[in-house]
């Protein structure tokens, strides 16, 4: 099973939080103080070594004051992973508390750890709940909660060790499942050699126990001789190892995996997995110690687990490694906290593809931004950002991305924006096409909202026809011929020629290194109060 949503009211540093999570991959973002080690807390409510936590004072929801509610309520809820899961030998206890939805048939658990505060005494209770949300009655109610936190046992995946400390097991179970998983690919791939599977699976392994095996449970088995850390060459071919994997739909392989998993956790000391457990792994920020390389390479690997997995992540490099729905923005309002994400088919396929393509893995930084200035090309992004910072608006630092939208399309950016809580603003031409696109941003900001505040149209045909009269016609008639002197032809004429003996980028440079020696004043008032706008709406975000 897996965790399909969690509800949590009044514990820690969330007052109110309802997550539906992906059943493969979710991935967290959001900035500071957006609840994550409170989450990640509530979770850990659900591991092996918390199971029947009594909450303390300190549990209880504090503001920035200090004041403490008095009521906490965190509802899991676990869905089937598939439609015969709890006719499982193990798991058909857990039928006679499950309730069976209409919609997908799935079987769904709903447990709810509560407490509250009574005469300077705080009561917990452990509750399994059916689908009116009522408590079952039932005798053997902890024996079922027990079993269900063992087949589904949360696991927080932690760097123990020694980043320079890439040792592998000694456990003898995880030789075993090596061995099977490298003769299943030795079954699908004969560009690799015996010699490299051995050290693309031992580089796999060595990144496992990054994760999971400390030095201090280790010797409880028996040494074997120190073996090196992974070289380059190694993480080379387990790449070509994640290419094999990720064309392969295979249930044994699967099972390889988890047994390698599974003895591997075995060896940690702590606890040990049932043949039939399947556990939720939550990584925090895994980041902070490994290379952009290896974290590529580790989270393709990490991918083919057949388990669920919560990560929280600051890394464009990580997020652009996973599909649009397994990502998660999450946002603090004054009340509560609000996930933002992409619910199945709520996005064309040809939309999607536009997105993933234009920002998930060619600007995957700016699904951190809290607002997207919306401009027609590349160097009106240049352009825009160095006359932003002349005119004292550090976009960046105030969480605005550039992001030019005639390859993508405006739509698809703007409906992806909406759903993902990413406030927008849009600067077009105004010409034909700067109309239809502002007709697009008046469809699309919703009916009660002023197409002012998402909306700038250049009173003019393009940006170099604007610029040109608002105080740089000198610049373009010294790239064009040479003078600042009237010339007697049409603008659009002057433009053109300029932009042929120089280029578009060459000119967008000249423009701000004229600005700049001239001062804030010679920035056109349309673009700085554009720029001013931009940022009272995304301070307004924070």
């Amino acid at each position: 099973m897996f965790i399909e949503q969690i509800d949590i009211s009044g514990f820690k540093g969330i007052s109110q939080l309802s997550l539906k999570l992906n059943a493969s991959s979710s991935v967290l973002m959001g900035e500071n103080r957006w609840g994550r080690s409170s989450l990640i807390s509530a979770l850990q409510l659900l591991s092996l070594d918390n199971k029947f936590y009594q909450f303390v004072d300190s549990d209880f929801y504090h503001d920035q004051y200090q004041c403490y509610g008095d009521n906490i309520i965190i509802k899991i809820t676990y869905c089937q992973s598939h439609l015969h899961e709890l006719n499982n030998q193990d798991y058909q206890p857990l039928r006679s508390v499950s309730y069976q939805s209409h919609q997908d048939n799935l079987h769904r658990i709903t447990y709810q750890i509560s407490a509250n505060k009574q005469n300077n005494q705080i009561i917990t209770q452990h509750k399994l709940l059916n689908a009116q949300g009522n408590p079952f009655n039932i005798e053997n109610e902890k024996l079922l909660i027990a079993t269900l936190i063992k087949l589904n046992p949360v696991m927080t995946l932690k760097n123990a060790i020694n980043p320079e400390q890439l040792t592998v097991t000694n456990e003898p179970l995880s030789e075993h499942y090596i061995s099977q998983l490298s003769n299943q690919l030795k079954a699908h791939s004969a560009e690799l050699t015996q010699d490299e599977l051995a050290r693309g699976l031992q580089a796999a392994r060595s990144l496992l126990e990054y994760y999971f095996v400390d030095q201090a449970h280790r010797n409880h088995y028996k040494q074997k001789n120190a073996k090196s850390t992974p070289r380059s060459e190694d993480w080379n071919v387990l790449e070509q190892i994640n290419d094999v994997l990720d064309n392969l739909d295979n249930d044994y392989l699967r099972t390889v995996f988890l047994g390698i998993f599974g003895s591997i956790i075995d060896a940690k000391g702590n606890y040990s997995l049932s043949q039939s457990s399947m556990p939720i792994l939550i990584l925090e920020e895994p980041e902070s110690l490994l290379h952009p390389i290896i974290l590529s390479v580790a989270f393709r690997l990490l991918k083919n687990f057949p388990t669920q997995k919560i990560i929280t992540s600051n890394s464009s490099d990580l997020v652009s490694l996973f599909s649009l729905e397994n990502l998660y923005r999450l946002i603090r309002l004054p009340d509560k906290i609000i996930a933002k994400y992409i619910e199945p088919n709520s996005l064309s396929v040809s939309d999607s593809r536009r997105i993933a393509f234009h920002i998930l893995y060619r600007r995957s930084n700016a699904l951190f931004a809290r607002c997207w200035l919306l401009v027609e090309g590349e160097t009106e992004v240049w352009l825009l950002r160095e006359l932003a910072e002349q005119s004292g608006y550090h976009l960046s630092s105030e969480g605005v991305q550039l992001i030019e939208f005639a390859q993508c399309g405006l739509k698809p950016l703007i409906k992806y924006a909406n759903k993902m809580g990413i406030h927008w603003y849009v600067i077009t031409d105004g010409d034909m096409a700067g109309k239809k696109y502002a007709d697009t941003v008046k469809s699309l900001c919703g009916e009660d909202k002023n197409p002012n505040d998402y909306l700038t149209v250049l009173p003019a045909r393009d940006i170099e026809n604007f610029l040109f009269k608002h105080g740089f016609s000198h610049v373009y008639k010294l790239a064009a011929y040479n003078t600042t002197q009237h010339i007697d032809l049409p603008v659009h004429q002057i433009i053109q020629k300029a932009i042929h003996k120089s280029s578009k980028p060459d000119l967008a440079i000249a423009i701000c290194d004229d600005a700049k020696s001239r001062g804030i004043n010679a920035i056109p008032r349309l673009l700085m109060d554009t720029f001013s706008r931009i940022i009272s709406s995304s301070k307004g975000l924070v």
